[in-house]
């Protein structure tokens, strides 16, 4: 997915704002919008962006199922590791196509769940167990708690990989699905037109 320099952006679940960032630095978009339902979330991205004085960042308070943008207004729509925290993924990918242009294209970077059982398996245990240790030691001293802990039910109710590409395939013209580390980690870009 590329982007260019006039392009309009919206970068859905913006959290601490890692992704804009990215974004900012790299392709400096038009208008980059910064979306999530959590207040304090957006305020924390707007803390950690405050240093690239991003004059096209704008901030939106929302949910994903019932986005208040009019249709066809984004470039790009990019999701990293918050599609899975919609409580109506099918109706949020309905509305990503919604307001996605015509020439446009969405991506979805989240936590995989492999169909196959044996590789969920796998994903489930690395998830419950060996991230969590490893979350936590990159947190000591930084953060009470492990709010990676919180990823295992919302990865308990994730659909699979299949089930999400046939989910953006009954939307997007043309869609891609990429996985890494067996299923584990997905990327799903849906494109509008065929390219």
């Amino acid at each position: 997915m590329q982007i260019a320099e006039k392009n309009v952006v919206l970068d859905a679940g913006i959290g601490p704002g890692t992704t804009s960032r990215l974004i900012l630095e790299s392709y400096k978009p038009g208008i980059l919008v910064g979306f999530d339902a959590s207040t304090k979330q957006l305020k924390t991205a707007e803390l950690n962006l405050r240093v690239l004085k991003p004059t096209s960042l704008q901030l939106v308070r929302g949910a994903f199922e019932f986005l208040p943008f009019r249709d066809g207004v984004f470039d790009a729509i990019i999701t990293c590791y918050a599609l899975r925290d919609s409580v109506d993924i099918p109706k949020a990918i309905g509305e990503y196509h919604r307001i996605c242009a015509e020439s446009g294209a969405f991506a979805d970077v989240d936590l995989g769940k492999p169909d196959s059982p044996l590789k969920r398996a796998g994903s489930l245990l690395y998830i419950q167990h060996l991230m969590p240790l490893i979350a936590k030691a990159a947190i000591i001293g930084k953060l009470k708690g492990n709010p990676w802990r919180m990823i295992v039910p919302t990865y308990e109710s994730l659909p699979t990989n299949g089930s999400i590409l046939s989910q953006m395939q009954s939307h997007f013209r043309e869609v891609d699905l990429k996985q890494f580390l067996m299923g584990g980690i997905i990327v799903v870009i849906g494109r509008r037109s065929a390219s």
